[in-house]
């Protein structure tokens, strides 16, 4: 029985972290449904359009790193922006089909958000493309509850990355990336004849010292685009190693197992008397 809860107590956080991942991506789905819905149809023009608005006014008085928080000048106009009503405070979503990820974006960094989905950094231009134009997107690492942004290290130079956003699909495809410190914001740059992207999530795995940037710059689409909006579950490397370990108290327990029943048969054949004969 406690080998049997053993094994249950290593499965838990396995489990719940798939069903928090299918739920993400539920919610990703949902937003891309529920823009779908939005009436009428020429609102959803106007929400791209105010959300490029906002982003000429942050370029002229400047990006910045302040904290999120309602003292924060500009606050309220950023919370207000690519927030319709219909989806449920998601900003966007994002897609990376090299490694299966599908997450919903929202509004800020702050630690409430990041553990719901990706946050979209305050002060960074929002998700909406255009010249001159970087937009910071921030998850989790090393949580035991999600996946988030446990397999972007996996990414390398061409990998494609999709944003959505009102109906809008904009594909940026991987330049680089660095390491940097936790409040290093000079690595975020703006470049006046680039449209970038840059993923944000801690470092090392689990001791979170420092900051990983994936950078990204727009590319074309391409056409026929086809993205599989249907779950598929991805193993983070501590769940394959939780896995293992279980596999192993398996095989170990099979093994002893077997080997007390051959003890058996040895003890009992030692123990039959020798016939006798006439």
């Amino acid at each position: 029985m406690w080998v049997a809860l053993g094994i249950l107590i290593l499965l838990t956080p396995i489990v719940l972290t798939l069903i928090n991942d299918y739920q993400l991506n539920a919610i990703a789905e949902q937003y891309s449904e529920s823009v779908e819905h939005i009436e009428p149809s020429n609102r959803i023009r106007e929400y791209l359009a105010e959300a490029q608005a906002y982003n000429e006014r942050l370029a002229a008085t400047g990006h910045h790193a302040m904290p999120p928080n309602d003292q924060s000048p500009g606050f309220d106009d950023y919370m207000g922006t690519l927030d319709a009503p219909e989806t449920n405070g998601v900003m966007a979503r994002v897609r990376i089909p090299d490694i299966e990820l599908d997450l919903p974006i929202y509004h800020t960094t702050n630690p409430e958000v990041l553990y719901h989905g990706v946050g979209h950094m305050f002060g960074s231009d929002l998700p909406v493309g255009g010249q001159a134009r970087t937009s910071v997107i921030s998850a989790h690492t090393g949580m035991m509850s999600a996946s988030m942004f446990d397999q972007i290290v996996a990414l390398g130079n061409g990998s494609d990355i999709y944003i959505d956003v009102m109906g809008e699909k904009l594909r940026y495809r991987v330049t680089g990336r660095q390491v940097v410190g936790p409040q290093d914001v000079s690595a975020i740059t703006y470049e006046a004849d680039k449209d970038k992207l840059i993923l944000i999530t801690c470092t090392p795995y689990g001791i979170n010292t420092d900051r990983l940037l994936i950078e990204a710059e727009r590319a074309p689409l391409q056409e026929p685009l086809v993205l599989d909006g249907a779950w598929h579950p991805v193993l983070s490397w501590w769940m394959i190693l939780d896995l293992l370990l279980i596999l192993a108290i398996i095989v170990y327990l099979l093994a002893s197992r077997r080997k007390r029943r051959r003890d058996e048969e040895d003890d009992n054949a030692s123990c039959v008397p020798d016939r006798v004969a006439p």
